[in-house]
């Protein structure tokens, strides 16, 4: 089977849940909330995204008000509750993979550069490097209210019939958000211990890459562990003592992850996509990805 240059199901910014609760600017701004809504009347899970791995082409950020939110974005796992901040970058692969049925939540997804105009480049670029590396923030009741007042603007201004400039509006109300976010990562900054990282965290790190260029072909510790001319023992251990999991399921994680993805991409067969992924034969692809999962391939692909 040929290799496509992305298996992952693209999430554009239109693609985001018209839940009666969203508004649409043009292609470039959509604001969603399940504020207000009763949970009776909206599956949250299907309110919030794709049930699928998908790779966004747009920014998003999500404001959790209350309940709570498991996500995956690039293998790693986050869970929101009330009073945090995620935001998703382009181009990242992400997942959800629960929502408790009382979450509570309100997003802004962004497309383009013309809302963004005017922000110091150098500004920028530093919360970027903070966001790629902390998506998740946690902030306080206070700052979480501003951030609901100024959404809440931005809906009335949407709104507003005859409005004229509602493009200059809404992007100050985005510099507002993004000079309210370089504050937070100056708190954040402030409050974390300084250290170098150690060598175990750095192994880790590298244990990571290799996991991510070669989980296609090698699902065997002594391959990672050749690699770094260490034991699988040791490797083994030190995986477990920097993330708190074996190293298996780190390999797992981005074996699935792929899996998920060709399966819902309505492209492959199951066995094209246990050849794919190297497995002997489908059989041994289906229990591996059952055992992940907790459902056959093919119930995967159809449910």
């Amino acid at each position: 089977m040929k290799k496509e240059d992305s298996i992952f199901k693209e999430l554009h910014l239109l693609m985001l849940p018209d839940v009666g609760r969203t508004l649409i600017y043009g292609n470039e701004l959509v604001l969603l909330d399940n504020i207000g809504m009763d949970v009776e009347e909206e599956l949250v899970s299907d309110f919030v995204s794709p049930s699928y791995p998908f790779k966004l082409t747009f920014t998003l950020v999500m404001f959790c008000l209350r309940g709570t939110m498991r996500v995956r974005l690039q293998l790693k796992e986050y869970v929101l509750s009330e009073n945090d901040v995620l935001v998703v970058l382009p181009g990242t692969i992400g997942e959800c993979l629960e929502v408790s049925a009382e979450a509570k939540v309100a997003v802004i997804g962004m497309s383009g550069h013309r809302l963004w105009k005017g922000q110091q480049s150098s500004l920028s670029m530093a919360f970027l490097r903070f966001l790629t590396a902390t998506p998740l923030i946690h902030i306080s009741s206070t700052q979480m209210e501003e951030c609901m007042i100024l959404y809440h603007l931005m809906r009335k201004k949407l709104e507003q019939p005859g409005y004229k400039f509602k493009l200059e509006a809404i992007a100050g109300y985005l510099q507002v958000f993004f000079y309210n976010g370089c504050q937070w990562l100056l708190e954040y900054d402030r409050q974390q211990v300084r250290k170098v990282e150690s060598r175990q965290e750095k192994l880790f790190e590298a244990f990571l890459e290799l996991v991510q260029t070669h989980y296609r072909e090698h699902r065997n510790m002594c391959f990672y562990a050749e690699k770094l001319c260490l034991t699988p023992k040791y490797l083994s251990q030190v995986i477990w003592e920097v993330s708190d999991r074996h190293a298996p399921d780190w390999i797992r994680d981005c074996v699935i992850l792929e899996a998920k993805a060709l399966l819902k991409s309505g492209q492959y067969t199951v066995q094209q996509v246990g050849d794919f992924l190297n497995f002997a034969n489908a059989s041994f692809f289906g229990k591996y990805f059952k055992a992940a999962v907790g459902c056959t391939p093919r119930q995967y692909m159809w449910r």
